[in-house]
């Protein structure tokens, strides 16, 4: 194992704890400061933004609306040391826009998902009101050696439309002025933070009130219709359609549980025209759209499974087939089931999200419909439920089928790296988290899915199902219970919201209102603690109702009248009568506030949450290293009066591989496989070309360099050192690691967080043990 200590990370990691001053700060808004860093602030105005304190904002461009005019200054840096930038920010904005700073004609950060963001994303609702916010990130040390001060600007951009790859789709026009920019601190340490005098935490929110009772006889009102339409139509219905109907069919307070038969009709004229279309057109079944090529015939499938008995008499019923041929309705849509389910063997996905939909949506339930039809195409169940448990990390993931049907370890799809993981990669860390590559925020909420793998093994109402999928999906639900935090709404009102600040494919900040599982097109917020039974699930789907955010967040849904929608949101009445029912839960969410204090560390992941009195810190430390080692520490701390937003250089030690992946020139993004889009006027990163080692991958793991893999990145040792937390963590080393310790002053001490107990004033290392991790906080002595 080699060490590889970043050459921008100068500063030892025994270093005392004390705040330097910053190599240069400047004040907008201020005029002493802006005459002294020589600003052109044309384009721009000076508001009295948060706590009365003067900004800047920047104004749309009369002629290029996607963008402002360039706010130009100067500011000092250290020639030979790793600057780094912090900017001041108001967490009471919200806003669409966007921040870029761009240093000697240079953009510092990516645009979309880097390593190293651009300025400011924007903020979908406050991310943390009445308060500032900092962000912090490197200065790319090409910029600055030699060099005692630079020649920046601050340009403002209009929102992103992240699911496109050219220019004019992907840059949308700024909706107004930008997000004020407060101050600029230039510093050498990564915690040399700006003070936080005269801040004080706003009083706590109140819980909502309203709406209430009424968004659910709505969506009564809205799921019936919905039925009554579809099983009055005359036309095909789509295998959405049969999926929503024949689930509404068990449910008693739908207009569908008293017609059964209405039902099987209609999956019976769906299924016949999907038979005859997929005579003239097989590929139509796998053909990408609407996500066919990861679900094919899946949810008509289970709508097949579901309504089984009412179908007997049909399925034994001739249609046309092959050539006016005469054909068991059972078997020819076993034919075409069969014909999807074989294409998803043998295009299975790796990332977890991913493989969760294919092989429980796509494969389990296609096998699950041909053995109802009692068709010798059926794969044995105890097999396909070990697919399952590869889904959800019991198992090893053993990848896609190759051309001689054989596990082949690998993806087979292209915009997931197509990379082979070898022969023991779980798609769950040990700690319940997925990866993704690393720990995400939305993409992390799949507790849903989860869910429903455990239902599909149940074999009849109120009987039991695999045991093994259950206690994964409790212990997966529990764990995501750390990543969500006291907040408030866009109203100002009391609300939870997602971490998705260190998440490798989060691009919304702040994370939405999650209590139990983020809300999506198809899934509900409650929905887990709906299956889980378990008691601390539970507690915070009651939470959420008692905030007012459950049929808060169901009206917001319904706001969208697409169909979609409407069956995504069938189960949401069914959730809202189990928690307002159930006896209350005396269990407050993790890091709600009086909640006890508490570490959870991922040593797979290296991400870090923390509850310490009323700070919570998160932290990656392993973070969005897609092709490789770049060193890098994701941090996000909340304190009663300020909220911190930082990406700092860490240590990290690590195994080489002997290869390397290049920085491209791209400012859109910064490595792996993300389409790149040019702007007017973009010129090279300035951290284009550098090489970034490639760790090396278990036995049997491949992975073409400078591709996405979930082991090129990934280390075996990480440390680093944010304000006064001390965070380390041995992940894969297989010796235990000593961490020195913070040189400390004569009125402070160390306290182990996870230990809850203080390190004697002599003690200047601890011991990290493999697979284990520890986080050290300097703390004011007793």
């Amino acid at each position: 194992m080699k060490n590889w200590l970043s050459l921008p990370l100068i500063f030892s990691m025994a270093a005392a704890f004390a705040q330097s001053a910053p190599v240069d700060r400047l004040e907008f808004g201020d005029p002493a400061s802006e005459q002294a860093h020589a600003l052109q602030a044309q384009g721009s105005v000076v508001i009295q933004g948060g706590l009365g304190r003067p900004a800047r904002q920047l104004l749309p461009d009369a002629e290029q609306r996607w963008r402002s005019a360039d706010m130009a200054f100067r500011i000092k840096v250290d020639a030979k040391l790793q600057n780094y930038a912090t900017v001041r920010l108001w967490g009471g904005d919200t806003t669409h826009n966007k921040l870029v700073l761009l240093c000697e004609g240079k953009q510092i950060g990516y645009r979309h998902l880097g390593d190293i963001e651009i300025l400011d994303l924007g903020t979908e609702a406050p991310t943390y009101a009445g308060r500032f916010t900092d962000k912090t990130f490197p200065l790319p040390l090409p910029l600055t050696l030699g060099k005692s001060e630079l020649a920046c600007a601050i340009r403002a951009l209009g929102k992103f439309a992240v699911y496109n790859n050219q220019f004019a789709k992907f840059q949308q026009p700024m909706d107004g002025p930008s997000r004020p920019v407060y101050a600029l601190n230039v510093h050498t340490q990564p915690d040399a933070w700006f003070d936080d005098a005269g801040a004080s935490a706003p009083p706590s929110p109140r819980a909502r009130t309203s709406p209430g009772a009424e968004v659910m006889e709505a969506l009564k009102t809205r799921i019936n219709a919905e039925i009554d339409k579809q099983l009055a139509s005359q036309q095909s219905p789509g295998q959405d359609d049969m999926f929503f109907l024949a689930r509404a069919r068990g449910m008693a307070w739908t207009t569908a549980h008293g017609r059964p038969a209405d039902v099987a009709a209609r999956i019976v004229a769906g299924g016949d025209a999907f038979y005859q279309r997929y005579l003239k057109d097989p590929s139509f079944i796998t053909r990408d759209g609407g996500g066919a090529t990861w679900i094919a015939l899946g949810p008509f499938a289970w709508a097949l499974k579901l309504t089984g008995p009412e179908l007997s008499a049909a399925l034994d019923q001739t249609v046309p087939g092959r050539d006016g041929q005469p054909i068991k309705r059972r078997e020819a849509y076993a034919e075409m089931v069969s014909h999807g389910m074989e294409f998803l063997l043998r295009n299975r996905r790796m990332y977890t999200n991913q493989t969760l939909i294919v092989d429980l949506q796509g494969i389990y339930y296609s096998n699950e419909a041909l053995r109802m039809l009692g068709s010798a195409l059926a794969r044995p169940e105890p097999q396909m439920r070990a697919l399952l448990h590869e889904a959800v990390g019991l198992k090893p993931w053993s990848g896609s089928l190759d051309e001689k049907g054989r596990l082949s370890n690998a993806s087979s799809a292209a915009d997931t790296g197509g990379f082979s993981v070898g022969s023991g990669y779980l798609q769950f860390t040990a700690a319940g988290l997925s990866k993704e590559l690393g720990f995400v925020g939305s993409y992390g909420e799949i507790q849903d899915l989860l869910a429903n793998a455990y239902l599909a093994t149940v074999p009849r109402p109120g009987e039991a199902g695999d045991a093994q999928l259950l206690a994964q999906f409790r212990k997966v639900s529990r764990a995501r219970q750390y990543f969500r935090y006291p907040n408030v709404d866009l109203d100002g009102y009391r609300t939870m919201s997602l971490e998705t600040v260190i998440g490798w494919r989060d691009v919304k900040y702040p994370g939405v209102t999650t209590y139990v599982q983020r809300i999506g097109w198809d899934n509900t917020p409650l929905y887990p603690a709906l299956v889980a039974d378990d008691p601390e699930l539970l507690a915070a789907a009651q939470q959420m109702v008692a905030d007012g955010q459950f049929t808060l967040q169901v009206q917001q849904q319904m706001e969208n009248k697409g169909k979609r929608v409407t069956h995504g949101l069938l189960d949401a009445y069914e959730e809202w009568q189990h928690v307002t029912r159930a006896p209350r839960v005396q269990k407050p969410m993790p890091m709600a506030d009086g909640s006890p204090d508490f570490v959870f560390v991922d040593p797979e992941n290296a991400t870090i949450a923390v509850k310490h009195g009323q700070e919570r810190l998160y932290a990656a430390l392993y973070w969005r290293a897609n092709c490789g080692i770049n060193r890098l520490s994701r941090i996000h701390h909340l304190t009663p009066t300020l909220e911190r937003v930082a990406t700092v250089y860490g240590r990290v030690e690590f195994t080489p591989s002997g290869q390397y992946c290049t920085r491209h020139n791209s400012v859109q993004f910064a490595a792996g496989a993300i389409p790149n889009i040019t702007y007017p006027g973009d010129v090279p990163a300035p951290l284009a070309g550098e090489l970034l080692p490639i760790a090396k991958g278990p036995a049997g793991a491949y992975a073409p360099a400078g591709r996405d893999s979930p082991f090129a990145g990934r280390g075996e040792y990480y440390e680093t050192r944010y304000g006064p937390y001390l965070l380390a963590i041995n992940a894969a080393s297989p010796e235990p690691v000593d961490v020195l310790m913070p040189v400390i002053g004569a009125k402070q001490r160390l306290l182990n967080l996870g230990t809850g107990q203080m390190l004697p004033a002599t003690q200047r290392s601890l011991r990290v043990a493999p697979g284990q991790g520890v986080v050290v906080r300097v703390v004011d002595a007793p």
